[in-house]
C-alpha cells in the first residue's frame, strides 16, 4: 500500500465551483472600479465565532469529481459480501476481490487497484468509504470491510455505490468501473457473497442538480444607496465589518443593502440515525467566498424541516454590483467529530453567466432562482419571497 493516506485521491480533489482565480471580492471588484474609487465592501451579521470545522478539502469533494472515466475499457467483476447487523446498526460490506480488470496503463502494462464506496445520494468525506491499493493486479484479493453506522429505516432510502479506480501518483486516477446496488431492495437474510459485473460510467443527460433534496424558502429585499439612509442603524446587530480597524470601530452601513432572511427549508436529506438531520445554512456573496465574509444561521438539532427565519446582510452593493454578484446559499448537516455533510444548494443571480465582464461558471441560475432575483432588483425595497429546489451538487449546470 503505496497511498499516503494524508493525501486524498486525486479524482477527490477539485477546484473550487468558484474558482480561487477570481479572488476576493475585493480584489475581484477593484478590476472593473473606477480608478480612485475608495468604495468598499461590507459586511454584517457574521457570527463571532465558527464552529465549522469543515475542511475545504471536504467542501468541494461534494460539488463535483475529477478523474479520467472513459481512458480505459470496463471489464471484470467484483465480488462482495454484504450484511447488516440490527444489533449494532451497521451495514457491513466486505470486499473480497476482483477478477479480470481492465490493464489501466498500457504502457507500462499494470493496473493498481482499489475500491471506493458511497452511500447515496450522500457523495461527502463523511460518506466515502475506501481499500488500500493493491500493486500491479488485475485480480487484486481485498478482503476489507467498509462499514457505515446506519439505521434500517434509514438504508432503505439510500443506494451503495462501489467504483473500481487504478491508482497513478502522477495523473488522474482510472475509473474502473462501478455497480450500484439500491439498499431498498436488497435480502439482507442472504449471507453468501455474489459476484457483480461492472459497468462503465452512464453519461445522465439531464442536470444532476435536478434530483430532488429538498427545498429552501428565502427571503430577499435590495434596498439602494438613496434608501439605506431611511434605516436605523440597531437594525443591524452582527460583527462588524470584516475590513480592519482599530478595535471597538463601528461602521455605518453605506451603500445599497442586501438582506437575505433564510425562512425554511423542507424535505431534507436525514443522515442521522432516527431520520434526523442537525441543519443549518451557509451563505456567500460570490466572486468573495472567504472565511471573513461567511454568514451562518444558528443550527437546528434533529429536524429535516428546518425553520431558521434568520437574516443575513450584505452592505455596500450598487445597483450595478447587484447584477454582478451571486448569492450562494447551502444547507448543512453539522457533525460534531467529523466534516459537516452537504444536503444541498441554491445559486441566486441573474444567470448570464458574466461577472464584471468575466465569464464566471457559478453565474448559471435558472429557473425559480433566475425568476427571483430578478424580480428583487426589479422591484428596490421590496421583499420578494420564493421557494426554491436544492440542487444536489454546486457544478456548473450544464
Amino acid at each position: 500500500d503505496y497511498l499516503d493516506e494524508t493525501e486524498e485521491d486525486i479524482d477527490d480533489i477539485v477546484a473550487s465551483p468558484y474558482s480561487r482565480k477570481h479572488g476576493h471580492l475585493t480584489s475581484g471588484l477593484s478590476a472593473s472600479s473606477p480608478e480612485g474609487s475608495d468604495r468598499k465592501w461590507m459586511y454584517l451579521n457574521v457570527p463571532e465565532t465558527d464552529g465549522d470545522t469543515t475542511s475545504i478539502n471536504s467542501m468541494l469533494s461534494v460539488y463535483s469529481e475529477t478523474g479520467d472515466y472513459g481512458n480505459v475499457k470496463v471489464s471484470g467483476e467484483i465480488l462482495l459480501n454484504i450484511n447488516y447487523s440490527y444489533k449494532t446498526g451497521a451495514l457491513n460490506i466486505l470486499v473480497k476481490s476482483c477478477r479480470n480488470l481492465a490493464v489501466a496503463d498500457e504502457k507500462k502494462q499494470r493496473t493498481h487497484p482499489y475500491v471506493k464506496a458511497y452511500l447515496l445520494p450522500d457523495k461527502s468525506r463523511q460518506s466515502k468509504r475506501k481499500t488500500k491499493i493493491k500493486s500491479n493486479s488485475t485480480n487484486p484479493e481485498f478482503n476489507e470491510t467498509l462499514k457505515y453506522v446506519i439505521s434500517h429505516t434509514q438504508l432503505e432510502t439510500r443506494t451503495l455505490q462501489l467504483s473500481v479506480w487504478h491508482y497513478d501518483r502522477f495523473q488522474h486516477n482510472s475509473f474502473l468501473g462501478e455497480v450500484e446496488i439500491p439498499l431498498d431492495s436488497w435480502n439482507f437474510e442472504n449471507q453468501g457473497d455474489e459476484w457483480f459485473v461492472l459497468q462503465p460510467k452512464v453519461e445522465i443527460a439531464t442536470d444532476v442538480g435536478l434530483q430532488y433534496k429538498g427545498e429552501l424558502t428565502v427571503v430577499l429585499r435590495y434596498i439602494p444607496p438613496d434608501r439605506n439612509l431611511m434605516l436605523p442603524l440597531g437594525q443591524f446587530q452582527g460583527k462588524k465589518s470584516f475590513k480592519k480597524g482599530k478595535k471597538g470601530d463601528s461602521h455605518m452601513p453605506s451603500g445599497g443593502i442586501l438582506e437575505v432572511l433564510i425562512k425554511e427549508a423542507k424535505n431534507l436529506t436525514a443522515v442521522k440515525s432516527g431520520g434526523t438531520s442537525d441543519t443549518f445554512v451557509k451563505g456567500y456573496l460570490l466572486p468573495d467566498d472567504s472565511k471573513a465574509t461567511k454568514h451562518k444561521t444558528p443550527i437546528i438539532k434533529k429536524s429535516v424541516n428546518p425553520q431558521w427565519n434568520h437574516t443575513f446582510a450584505f452592505s455596500g452593493l450598487s445597483s450595478r454590483d447587484i447584477r454582478n454578484v451571486c448569492l450562494e446559499l447551502t444547507v448543512w448537516d453539522k457533525e460534531s467529530l467529523s466534516s459537516n455533510i452537504f444536503l444541498g444548494g441554491v445559486r441566486l443571480n441573474t444567470g448570464n453567466g458574466v461577472s464584471n465582464g468575466k465569464e464566471v461558471d457559478w453565474m448559471d441560475s435558472q429557473g425559480e432562482e433566475q425568476h427571483l432575483w430578478q424580480k428583487m432588483i426589479d422591484s428596490p425595497g421590496a421583499a420578494v419571497e420564493g421557494i426554491l429546489m436544492l440542487r444536489s451538487s454546486m457544478g456548473k449546470r450544464r
